[in-house]
């Protein structure tokens, strides 16, 4: 037993896992082509359409020497990884892009955390994990960096706007709101903080603020310090900013946005009951001052608060805080801690609102029907760097074990919660009667909200996306690769033999995951089983991994008939060799066996059976002013690598979402809903005729009683009231429609 185990982790080390590129599709879902289709939405990709899914896109095409452009041809930028803000203007919507995400992820984690790693072997285990689909850099490669363009959601026609190789701007704008008819975007442009203003009438633009100089960046830098600007909203016609600065966080407003000097600060530290953490080390990397909405005549911030001499253990940081600030006549402001300390601060909620909730680091906000909507945010920055340098599942387990819940608060600062598990503070759970995450663990961000045509939208992160090589051992997905999948899955894993054979003296693997070719559930937990760091590795094994690579090359060979008995034959010397492995590793099982691995070995099959009943892709559902919640999609629109619905943009007609893709870069679709019969069924007989016309008059008029969702059903021109004007419309959609 004990050899067959340690046959299992010596193949997951020269075997990593692969990826299936196929997705099972939710009941009732429809995709053809680049429209997508459930129940009454309908959404259009508009970004590189011909490309399709699962294909490059990143908006704009890539044409080497660092260089991007918007004359399209379909050659796309998986650079482009996620549309990280975005604004609507007309027919137009415009994109602050974030590039290689996760690669920027890796290289701090190795620069900035101290987890150092060999970039070569770390690119050729990405590549065997997730089977050539995750973006690792530009082919000749080149770095085009951040950009700022705008995409016309009508004819699909993009115009850069900023770009390295263009303007000789690196743009990374992480947000952005509008004020007096200009757009403000935060972020940073060629590495120092700043927002710039942009006209959308002329698309000129200029930056109006920048929190830090070149020098203080680079002393920021060594002390640790995450500088930066990533709150903005308005508040009585100002402009309101967060920063980070040498001294910690503060809130700054403008009136007058144009004029630097304009910018007042209106919350230090002190202020803001020092709970901002902004290190580095700290949760979400040092999110500090995390989103800010006016409510209720006062401004409510989120705030991570995690440290880690404040953390509650190993596996958990500290959770979100939420303040408030009120402006007096005079112009000055007093902050009170809604959500943090209770016994220090007199908040009237704990630090993550619920006390059995500990595992969001931060809050997102958004304001629909005369309620803040707080939607949670788990850590998975943390998570991530756990499995990949300590071979642990354990942080992740705990944000998969407490996915995300969604709260609203009132004027009086009562919370409901709207979504989420029934624990101790909410015994008779949500009041939608969904649990954490809409019932989906996988969902670890409530990462965008939208109000549009009277509905709240909510977007979330789906982590099963980038867990697929643990996630694919127990829901599926290994069986329905294709042919091109395994050849290509083989050629990956020769490459990664290759660098272990030639790395031996100084080899360091940073993941560890098992993989089969066909795999039982009991298989599948022996194999997760013997996950662990297996240590140094000698120069004879190294060169047994030469056998390795030779029989993958007979597999590679035989991969066109996996389904024969030669290519069970052939896979089964493939594993032989593994097994025989063992027998020049000496005592490195006793290395193996340790309490600490075992443990890490524990942690591994728990998420993989987290995991099994995931769907890769991000969620959208929307709920309207009657608690009534409607499912958009649940995979991403078709596209599993889709991971995340980054922003939602509002045009003339259309609701927009940018999508957060680490893999195949950022994809930009329109989303609407069709109105259904059953929407113009007002008197609830069952069809639509004269009758229901008879009946909104009589509303009206007050001789029929009112049902509860008659407002939401007879406000046909959305203006917030029924009356005669929304009776012509329904009888002329009536005679249009021979009704």
């Amino acid at each position: 037993m004990k050899k067959r185990i340690l046959s299992a982790l010596l193949s997951a080390t020269l075997v990593v896992a692969s990826v299936s590129s196929i997705t099972a599709m939710a009941a009732g879902d429809t995709v053809n082509g680049t429209v997508y289709e459930y129940n009454t939405f309908t959404a259009n990709k508009i970004t590189h359409p011909e490309n399709g899914l699962k294909a490059p896109d990143g908006i704009v095409d890539y044409i080497g020497n660092s260089t991007v452009t918007d004359e399209i041809t379909g050659v796309g930028d998986r650079s482009q990884n996620y549309a990280w803000s975005a604004i609507g203007h007309g027919d137009w919507v415009y994109i602050g892009t974030c590039p290689n995400a996760m690669t920027q992820t890796l290289n701090f984690m190795d620069t900035v955390l101290g987890n150092k790693f060999d970039k070569e072997v770390m690119t050729a285990t990405l590549n065997a994990m997730f089977n050539g689909a995750f973006f690792i850099s530009e082919e000749d490669g080149g770095d085009p960096k951040g950009i700022l363009v705008k995409v016309n959601t009508k004819t699909g026609e993009v115009k850069l706007l900023m770009s390295k190789a263009t303007t000789n701007t690196n743009v990374q704008f992480r947000n952005v709101v509008e004020l007096n008819g200009k757009f403000y975007f935060c972020g940073s442009v060629n590495g120092l903080p700043a927002v710039y203003q942009v006209d959308p009438e002329t698309d000129e633009y200029k930056k109006v603020y920048q929190s830090i100089s070149q020098a203080d960046y680079y002393k920021a830098y060594q002390m640790g310090i995450s500088v930066g600007i990533r709150g903005i909203s308005t508040y009585e016609n100002k402009l309101i900013i967060s920063l980070v600065g040498l001294e910690g966080a503060y809130i700054c407003e403008s009136d007058n946005p144009e004029d630097p000097d304009s910018f007042k600060v209106i919350a230090t530290m002190d202020d803001m009951f020092n709970y901002p953490a902004y290190r580095y080390q700290d949760s979400i990397y040092g999110g500090s001052i995390w989103d800010m909405a006016a409510y209720n005549d006062s401004l409510y911030v989120s705030i991570c608060t995690g440290r880690p001499e404040n953390k509650p253990d190993d596996n958990t940081m500290q959770s979100f805080a939420i303040i408030r600030g009120d402006r007096d006549d005079n112009g000055k402001w007093t902050w009170t801690s809604v959500v943090g300390d209770q016994e220090k601060d007199n908040a009237k909620y704990t630090y993550g609102i619920d006390p059995e909730r500990t595992r969001s680091g931060a809050a997102n906000l958004c304001i629909y029907d005369g309620y803040l909507y707080i939607g949670e945010y788990n850590d998975e920055e943390i998570a991530l760097e756990r499995v990949l340098f300590d071979r642990s599942c354990d942080f992740v387990n705990a944000n998969l074990e407490q996915s995300v819940n969604l709260y609203r608060m009132d004027t009086d600062e009562n919370i409901d919660l709207v979504v989420g598990d029934a624990d101790k503070m909410f015994p008779d759970g949500s009041i939608t009667d969904l649990g954490s995450g809409f019932d989906r663990n996988e969902n670890q961000y409530i990462w965008r909200m939208q109000v549009y045509d009277d509905k709240l939208y909510v977007g979330t992160f789906d982590t099963s996306s980038l867990l697929e090589p643990i996630g694919q051992l127990t829901n599926g997905d290994l069986l329905k690769m294709t042919d091109e999948e395994w050849q290509s899955q083989i050629e990956y894993i020769k490459v990664l033999a290759e660098l272990i054979l030639n790395k031996y003296k100084k080899p360091h693997l940073p993941v560890n995951a098992p993989a089969t070719f066909s795999v039982s559930r009991n298989d599948a937990r022996d194999m997760a089983k013997s996950v662990n760091n297996a240590g140094r590795i000698s120069k004879a094994t190294a060169a047994r991994a030469e056998d390795v690579i030779e029989l993958a090359n007979e597999v590679e060979n035989a991969v066109d008939e996996k389904a024969s008995e030669e290519f069970i034959a052939t896979y089964k010397e493939f594993a032989d060799a593994s097994d025989d492995i063992s027998s020049v590793i000496g005592d490195l099982s006793d290395k193996i066996f340790t309490e600490e691995n075992i443990a890490k070995m524990i942690s591994f099959v728990k998420c993989a059976a987290y995991l099994s009943t995931s769907e890769r892709g991000f969620d959208i559902f929307t709920l309207d002013s009657d608690l009534n919640v409607e499912t958009v999609t649940t995979n991403g629109f078709g596209d599993p690598y889709n991971h995340g619905c980054r922003t939602f943009a509002v045009t003339d007609d259309s609701l927009v979402v940018g999508t957060a893709n680490p893999f195949y870069g950022t994809q930009v679709w329109t989303l609407a809903e069709s109105k259904s019969d059953v929407d113009y069924d007002i008197n609830s007989d069952g069809k639509v005729d004269v009758n229901d016309a008879t009946y909104i008059q009589q509303v009206v008029a007050g001789s029929a009683e009112k049902p509860d969702n008659f407002d939401s059903k007879a406000d046909f021109n959305k203006d917030g009231k029924v009356d005669v004007t929304d009776i012509t419309a329904y009888q002329i959609y009536l005679a249009e429609n021979n009704n």
